[in-house]
């Protein structure tokens, strides 16, 4: 199971400490989930989800201050258990004397942050949904093509990196070459290149090439939202393929299904612009235009019209 420590979501978002020690800042966080203890600090722990990060706004200070000392240090005793990773108290609220008391005699974490909490929430539950979320690489080249994230896989030696590198001219965008991180974060699939060949492509021939120096800066993306899947196979005569393109195949990466085609290489053959079809085909797919069912439709009433023809002429 994936997870992060509150040390780590502290150095993220450059968080203030008002406590912490070494063991504490070790303390996992394993849910996509935060808390604001406004029942728990009226006695009510029924629901109380430990293992969530807490958040501590404005109502909460203003709720704790009519508070008697006592009741609030014992209800924050409670909300300090081993499981929680730790206490952010948010839009520049000090911090209340009685959190930091419970926190340190329950050794948990309390930092600081001068944004709004619930614009804090927003990107906390950003942070730990990519943080935690199911992970996998595979090889393959990922580009950015007309908007859409496009995997490019097959056999080593196939033309990954030499097809990507024409589609790069032609001004899409490389997210990674050879190696790509896939994360399932809220069941979309983001794409993502390793720290180490960010930016950068292995040319077979050449090397290693700096994709933002030769081509600039807009040629690289970070990240991208992977849509569709391409996949390089040697053209061999003898395989049937899919001639009118009604298969409507798909490939599984962490349990999420995308759009998977088949497309042979041969020399000669501008893979570049056949991938650019091929994405462009799938985008007119997804907005409900369907060139393989129309297709179909023109046979159907083709044949329809040539059946009457033929009665016409019987009679």
């Amino acid at each position: 199971m994936n997870y992060c420590t509150i040390g780590d979501l502290a150095d993220n978002f450059s968080l203030k400490p008002f406590f912490t020690s070494p063991k504490a800042l070790k303390r996992p966080i394993k849910v996509i989930e935060v808390d604001r203890p406004g029942l728990e600090m009226a006695g009510f722990f029924e629901y109380h989800q430990k293992s969530r990060l807490v958040l501590v706004g404005r109502k909460e200070a203003a709720f704790l201050a009519h508070m008697s000392e006592m009741e609030a240090y014992q209800a924050f005793l409670t909300i300090c258990s081993d499981e929680t990773p730790g206490i952010i108290i948010c839009h520049g609220v000090d911090c209340p004397p009685v959190i930091l008391k419970a926190a340190k005699e329950k050794d948990c974490c309390v930092f600081a942050t001068e944004v709004e909490t619930s614009a804090f929430e927003a990107d906390a539950l950003s942070f730990l949904a990519e943080s935690l979320a199911p992970r996998t690489s595979i090889h393959a080249n990922l580009l950015e093509i007309f908007g859409a994230g496009c995997l490019l896989i097959g056999d080593s030696g196939i033309g990954k990196s030499e097809v990507s590198l024409d589609l790069i001219k032609r001004g899409h965008i490389l997210v990674a070459d050879d190696k790509v991180d896939i994360l399932n974060v809220r069941n979309r699939l983001e794409g993502s290149s390793p720290a180490l060949t960010y930016g950068m492509m292995e040319v077979r021939g050449i090397g290693i090439i700096d994709v933002p120096r030769m081509f600039g800066i807009n040629a690289i993306k970070r990240k991208a939202h992977i849509r569709y899947c391409i996949d390089l196979k040697p053209f061999n005569p003898a395989e049937s393929i899919d001639r009118i393109g009604n298969s409507g195949d798909t490939i599984e990466y962490l349990g999420i299904k995308i759009p998977y085609i088949k497309l042979p290489v041969s020399p000669g053959r501008s893979m570049a612009e056949v991938i650019e079809v091929a994405v462009t085909n799938y985008k007119l797919k997804d907005y409900g235009f369907d060139s393989a069912a129309e297709f179909e439709k023109r046979m159907d009433e083709s044949r329809k019209v040539a059946e009457l023809n033929l009665e016409s002429e019987e009679k």
